[in-house]
This record gives structure tokens, C-alpha cells and sequence, in this order.
């Protein structure tokens, strides 16, 4: 319900500011005018300093309003119990039609017996803040949860080096099972995507289409990156079971040479001892 006097409505009849420390907080403050005239209004308080009023004063048109939004000073403090006594005082009178904003004066607010000045006090409470929907904040974290470390894995763990080195099987980089494997944590990863996708495509709906863009290109990125991967690991699982069957051609060659040098030698030996 509006406060109100004889020419104005003032809406709302608190000032209610969630309070927050080091944060200007804003709260709209609507001024209608239900006479048949033109009427002029001005907004005081009691703390100058702490509040800001965007405009301070205006001409409001028959059965027209306008609206004013009072500003609170970042607060490095809170008050005890968050009580406030600050105040605000909207006065109001009737003047000319053809007046402008520009035109009004202190002097028009000053009582007299010729100047009926209309006045509509207002007091300020500070509220606590609305709680974060943590279900929303959980579910627009989902895709940096996933994609972060996706791209993290991609960048650090797909050099031939590491897959050179023992880090990674050739059959875990090709299956992406093997525990603590980059491609293993990928593919749950994605499955995880998978998962998640009914949330991600909710909020991607909810949210803006350059999000959904930007998510679209870093999915398919990493779709082809782990493309590469895959026919990378089957090029080097290839040289090594070339390199492996090289191995053996030449131990098994090493072997024959060996006999044959055996026999040459038994059949010397035993021609020396016949004689």
C-alpha cells in the first residue's frame, strides 16, 4: 500500500535496501500525482551523505507519475541487528503548468498561508539479501566442471612423449578404460556430458545463444582433438609392433647362426679326434 497525501502517492511507503557490505544498493521510489493539476515534488533525508537521489526534485503531470530511485552508498559496516533510523521526506505542491523541472526553487517548499505544502515521510529498513539459488548456480557450473578439465587433460596429457613413456597404454589410449588414464577420465568425462545434458541444455535455453555457441564450438574442439589422439595412438601402436616383430626376426636369426657355429665346431673337434 502506498503512502500518501492530498496531491501525491507515494510508492513504497518503505525504503527497503538488502543490505549488503561495499555494494551500492538501489531502490526505486515512484511519485504519481492523482490530481487534476500539476504538482512539484522534492525528495530530502536525514543522511545527505549516505544516500544519493536521482532526481532530487521534478514536475509530475496530472494523473501521471515519475519515478525516483534513491541510491545507498557502498557500506563498509553494518549496523547492529541491521536497524536503520534514517528518514525521507517527499514534499509536494501544486504550481503552474507550463513549469518545468528545471524551474523549481527552494522558495516553492517554504510554508506559508498562500503555499500548502503537502508532506509524505517515509522510513528506511534494511533487509538481508535473497539467498542464490544454488540449484541454478550448480547447474550453470555443470559445463566448467566438465569442460575445464576435458580441456586441461587435452592440453597436458596428448603429447607422444607421455603416451612414449609408459603413462598411457596403447590399449587404455585406444579404449579410454584404464584407470587414471587422461583418455580413460575423458571418456567418463563425456559421459558425464552425456549425463548432464538435459541441466546444460535447460540452462543453455534459459541462458543467451552466444553461450550456447561457445559451447558447441569447445564440445566439437574436443571431439576432434580426441579424434587425432586415437589415430595417433594407432600410428604408434603400429611402429611398435613393428619394432617388436623386428626384434624377433633378428633374435631368432641370432639363434640359427649359433647352431650352425656349434656344429662346425663339433664336427672339427670330431675329425681331430679320429686322428
Amino acid at each position: 500500500m502506498a503512502a500518501s497525501c492530498d496531491l501525491v502517492d507515494v510508492d513504497p511507503p518503505e525504503l527497503q535496501f538488502p543490505f549488503e557490505l561495499d555494494k551500492q544498493i538501489s531502490c526505486p521510489l515512484r511519485i504519481a500525482n492523482k490530481t487534476e493539476r500539476t504538482v512539484a515534488f522534492k525528495v530530502k533525508t536525514t543522511s545527505p551523505k549516505k544516500y544519493c537521489v536521482r532526481p532530487n526534485n521534478g514536475v509530475v503531470r496530472p494523473r501521471s507519475a515519475s519515478v525516483v530511485v534513491v541510491t545507498m552508498q557502498a557500506q563498509i559496516v553494518a549496523p547492529p541487528d541491521l536497524q536503520c533510523k534514517d528518514k525521507f521526506l517527499v514534499q509536494s505542491v501544486v504550481v503552474d503548468d507550463g513549469l518545468s523541472a528545471k524551474d523549481i526553487t527552494s522558495q516553492m517548499f517554504m510554508r506559508d498561508e498562500n503555499n500548502m505544502v503537502e508532506e509524505v515521510k517515509l522510513k528506511v529498513s534494511y533487509v538481508m539479501p535473497p539467498e542464490p539459488a544454488m540449484e541454478i548456480a550448480e547447474e550453470s557450473d555443470i559445463p566448467k566442471r566438465i569442460l575445464v578439465p576435458m580441456q586441461r587433460i587435452l592440453d597436458n596429457g596428448r603429447s607422444g612423449s607421455e603416451l612414449s613413456s609408459g603413462n598411457v597404454s596403447l590399449r587404455s589410449a585406444e579404449m579410454g578404460t584404464e584407470l587414471g588414464s587422461p583418455l580413460g577420465r575423458f571418456v567418463r568425462n563425456e559421459d558425464m556430458l552425456k549425463t548432464a545434458s538435459p541441466v546444460v541444455e535447460t540452462r543453455v535455453h534459459a541462458g543467451s545463444d552466444e553461450q550456447y555457441l561457445e559451447l558447441s564450438a569447445l564440445v566439437a574442439k574436443l571431439t576432434e582433438e580426441k579424434k587425432s589422439a586415437l589415430e595417433q595412438n594407432r600410428k604408434l601402436r603400429e611402429e611398435l609392433e613393428l619394432a617388436r616383430r623386428q626384434a624377433s626376426q633378428h633374435q631368432g636369426g641370432f639363434s640359427l647362426a649359433f647352431v650352425l657355429v656349434i656344429g662346425l665346431l663339433s664336427i672339427i673337434l670330431g675329425c681331430l679326434v679320429k686322428k
